[in-house]
């Protein structure tokens, strides 16, 4: 069904759709390399329904960052508070990371890494965004530890302390896997990086 844009006035695409369709192009080109000509071919809009959507280029940026970190954080925390063994929910959700990381996928990399390396230095919302994104990722993990140590399964530590290490360990990955690293190598990282929490 069409968005309504007002009486009378259905708008003929769907904000989500054009807001993923930008992201690949912005993961392609980056944000500065991203013309305008590439948004309007990788959404299919016109330059007028760009604009009046998404108010501009930048509009299109944050609301594309927007969703990429909706999803990627509601994957994080479905695996983190399924049923069962924490550390176990834990190794599966670093797991996910190690997959990302790996083969055609992980080349590509993470867009909100690529945004914050191109942005976040000059761009105060861009720098909002991922580290509140970090930020987020960083609460999930800590709040599986203390389940876990509640349980006996990790030893009674600072847990923001280990979750950080474990938000580090995952954005490194994304980066490291831009260089061609094997899936088989991010497990192995995986597995020796949950040792800090013996």
């Amino acid at each position: 069904m069409a968005n309504q844009t007002g009486p009378g006035r259905p708008r003929e695409f769907d904000l989500n759709d054009a807001a993923r369709d930008a992201m690949n192009v912005f993961w392609d080109h980056g944000y500065e390399g991203a013309s305008l000509p590439d948004l309007i071919a990788g959404t299919g809009l016109s330059r007028g329904s760009l604009y009046k959507a998404f108010g501009d280029k930048r509009g299109l940026l944050l609301a594309a960052l927007d969703q990429y970190i909706s999803a990627g954080l509601k994957a994080t925390a479905d695996i983190l508070s399924q049923p069962g063994s924490a550390r176990t929910a834990i190794r599966e959700s670093l797991l996910r990371y190690a997959a990302l990381s790996s083969n055609q996928e992980g080349r590509r990399g993470c867009f909100v890494v690529a945004m914050a390396t191109e942005m976040a230095a000059q761009d105060a919302e861009i720098a909002e965004r991922t580290g509140r994104m970090f930020r987020r990722l960083q609460q999930l993990f800590a709040g599986a530890i203390v389940r876990a140590q509640a349980s006996g399964e990790i030893p009674d530590r600072d847990e923001q302390a280990m979750a950080r290490t474990l938000v580090c360990l995952m954005q490194g990955m994304r980066v490291l896997g831009k260089t061609g690293v094997s899936e088989a190598d991010m497990v192995r990282i995986v597995d020796h990086t949950l040792r800090i929490l013996d």
